[in-house]
């Protein structure tokens, strides 16, 4: 090992759980739930057309594109209204949406390993979601929790990184982070001086012109180098 690693941090969605399954069944149900109360949105919308709403808004309100859950809250304000129903719902639609949304399933590997490390180092998680560590029941793990709605940019911008420094109380060469996207993740701790390492659990080929500090294939084998 180089430079000493004396904080973590960590990102969330497809490094501790698979996010999709859980985005699927959000919205699925959030899709039932609209054809109890707002038939007309149902008539008009299919969960197919999701995707291509969601691209309306990042179009159409590129100020909030770090922000996932307000993204999600305006496909929700956009169907209501053009059904003329009260988009004032999108917020208790949004409250539904995201009880399914934090209902993950952690990959085997990654619950054992999280208390492993967090008895050897502080945590920070580093997240462009909006996963609920609190409802998650994994809060305790982690000294805090920095957002891409918190800091105003989603990865691979620095502000986030650098906050996540800032909370753990230590320079950027003795952080390490942790996480599965090669860019966001791996790309953007990089540029702002933190130690890097990519899980890749699918057998992914690195691409980039430089090389993660590590590579692993789960967070067992990150127990194993870093503990």
């Amino acid at each position: 090992m180089g430079v000493q690693v004396c904080a973590i941090t960590l990102d969330l969605d497809n490094t501790l759980w698979d996010v999709f399954p859980a985005l699927e069944k959000a919205e699925a149900n959030s899709h039932r739930y609209m054809s109890e109360h707002y038939p007309r949105i149902v008539e008009r919308f299919s969960v197919e057309d999701i995707p291509q709403l969601r691209e309306s808004v990042f179009e159409t309100h590129p100020h909030i594109n770090h922000d996932v859950t307000e993204i999600r809250k305006q496909v929700f304000v956009h169907m209501l209204s053009e059904c003329e129903y009260n988009p004032a719902d999108a917020e208790d639609l949004m409250r539904r949406f995201q009880v399914d949304r934090n209902k993950v399933e952690f990959y085997p590997d990654a619950l054992p390993a999280l208390k492993r490390l967090a008895d050897v180092y502080p945590i920070v998680s580093l997240s462009d979601g909006n996963a609920d560590l609190s409802v998650i029941g994994i809060r305790h793990y982690f000294i805090d929790c920095v957002s891409a709605t918190l800091v105003g940019y989603a990865k691979p911008h620095p502000a986030g990184f650098l906050k996540a420094c800032e909370i753990a109380g230590v320079e950027p060469r003795e952080v390490l982070h942790i996480g599965d996207n090669p860019v966001a993740d791996i790309v953007g701790a990089r540029q702002v001086g933190l130690q890097t390492m990519w899980v890749c659990r699918d057998g992914e080929q690195w691409t980039e012109d430089f090389q993660p500090d590590y590579r692993v294939s789960s967070l067992t084998e990150a127990v194993e180098i870093l503990c």
